[in-house]
């Protein structure tokens, strides 16, 4: 069997590659298994994971190895974020409150891939709650960046990020409020979707808000997360692909871009860090040159009237939410209990303003108005210029380090560490869009740099076609 720890080894294996070696009979599913679970210590460092089970994870892979009926996802792994129900794991949230309270089925979501043959070996760490970007938790331990532990993964779905990253598992089901599974997707170098909201059932999820709130999958590959999607949105039960959705390409053109039509909004080229920058300057040169035409588009109405409504809707709509979840468990904390049990000091002042909003119904209802109105300002600027997506950077800066919680470097000076980092992704987040990103390049300091693309309402199977492409050309760069 090859070394997990080589660059050929299981560790570094997608889905697809898995499922060839498996049936091929080159691998056992219990070698495999052993393989990856190697990587097991190496994620624990780096604070990612919360709770493991590796030797029912191996129980089930020699009763694997002994089955003849095998689905889409038999045998493969996946880490799943703490928010996320998996029965005969507690669901902590990444808080104390919930931390021995066990579940006795799972998630929708859950229940789907399990079906299809998924084993659920690890839950992966988080901001507490969900309700920040650096997963910087207070209970559980910061988690930290694969490649350089003094930095920051992301967040919120940071554990689930470097549990893809460094090789524990080939994919991730983590969740997308306002850019979690994007961003740190983005900042550690794999591949982070956000679907449109409503496309994958929701529940037996911890919450934030409920007209925000998505599963957001997480891989090394577009083509794991195009099979993740169907299987979560229950269109191809056995993982047949997609049809393709891209033009047609010009006989006399080899461009295989060719008749797609991709917006650059003016408004995410500011203020980026000077290596995102030239990373994202590459990637569009390579869009053109495979045949996309650029266009420059403004969606900085939708952004200015979306952003603020987008926080308003969310604390108004958390406490309720989490409640209503809690209420569905039918045992363990109440409400008050996940209070006093918060051990970030930024999600302890989040929790406190959403005590304000949760009353804010006026301002509740404006902000959906507000939303509605951005909404139609966005497809309407995607619509007014035939465009098959946007494209932009996931993120306005690289990785920065463990506990610029309050602010980070951006170009000489301090900006808010919440507000830069979701500055570019937040918008999916707030009108219900999808989003993907893709690993675009490093920086001269070797980190990594995303690329979202970006579309209207279900366009989800254009997005994820697309970004099939996009991801071969920026692999080829």
């Amino acid at each position: 069997m090859t070394s997990a720890t080589s660059s050929t080894g299981p560790c570094s294996w997608d889905i697809r590659t898995t499922r060839e070696e498996l049936a091929a009979g080159r691998i056992s599913h219990v070698e495999h298994l052993d393989a990856l679970l190697e990587r097991l210590p190496v994620a624990e460092r780096l604070g990612a994971v919360i709770a493991a089970d590796p030797e029912l994870t191996r129980a089930f892979g020699h009763a694997l190895d002994r089955r003849e009926t095998r689905g889409p996802l038999t045998g493969i792994p996946l880490a799943v974020k703490d928010i996320v129900d998996v029965a005969g794991f507690p669901t902590t949230g990444g808080t104390r409150a919930l931390e021995h309270d066990v579940v006795g089925r799972d998630a929708a979501a859950v229940r789907s891939l399990r079906v299809a043959g998924a084993l659920f070996p690890v839950k992966t760490n988080l901001h507490e709650l969900s309700f920040g970007i650096t997963s910087n938790n207070g209970c559980f331990g910061a988690v930290r960046h694969p490649e350089n532990p003094a930095l920051s993964p992301g967040g919120s779905s940071g554990g689930s990020a470097v549990a893809v990253a460094v090789g524990l598992v080939p994919a991730a089901i983590a969740a997308d409020t306002g850019g979690s599974s994007r961003i740190p997707a983005a900042l550690c170098g794999i591949v982070g979707f956000r679907p449109t909201l409503g496309r994958y059932p929701s529940s037996g999820v911890l919450p934030i808000a409920h007209s925000r709130d998505t599963i957001g999958p997480m891989a090394r590959t577009v083509d794991d997360v195009v099979l993740l999607d169907a299987l979560l949105a229950g269109e191809h039960p056995h993982g047949a692909p997609s049809p393709r959705h891209l033009p047609p390409l010009d006989e006399e053109d080899d461009g295989v871009l060719h008749g797609v039509r991709l917006g650059v909004p003016g408004l995410f080229l500011r203020d980026l860090e000077e290596g995102v920058d030239a990373v994202f300057g590459a990637a569009l040169r390579a869009l053109e040159a495979a045949g996309a035409e650029l266009v420059e588009v403004d969606i900085s109405q939708a952004w200015e009237r979306a952003t603020p409504a987008g926080m308003t809707i969310a604390l108004h709509e958390f406490l309720p939410d989490v409640e209503a979840y809690l209420a569905a468990r039918g045992t363990g904390p109440a409400l008050e209990d996940l209070r006093a049990g918060i051990g970030s000091p930024d999600v302890r002042r989040i929790w406190e303003m959403a005590e304000v909003f949760r009353a804010a119904d006026d301002d509740y209802r404006a902000a959906l108005v507000e939303r509605q109105a951005a909404l139609r300002l966005y497809t309407g600027a995607i619509q007014a210029q035939g465009l098959t997506a946007l494209v932009q950077p996931t993120c306005p800066l690289t990785a920065r380090p463990v506990g610029d919680d309050e602010t980070v470097e951006l170009n000489g000076r301090r900006a808010p560490t919440f507000d830069t980092f979701t500055r570019h992704a937040n918008l999916a987040g707030v009108l219900g869009t999808p989003g993907i990103s893709l690993p675009a390049g490093r920086t001269a300091a070797g980190l990594p740099v995303g690329l979202e693309l970006a579309g209207g309402p279900f366009s989800d199977a254009v997005l994820l076609d697309l970004a099939r492409t996009v991801e071969a050309l920026l692999q080829e760069r």
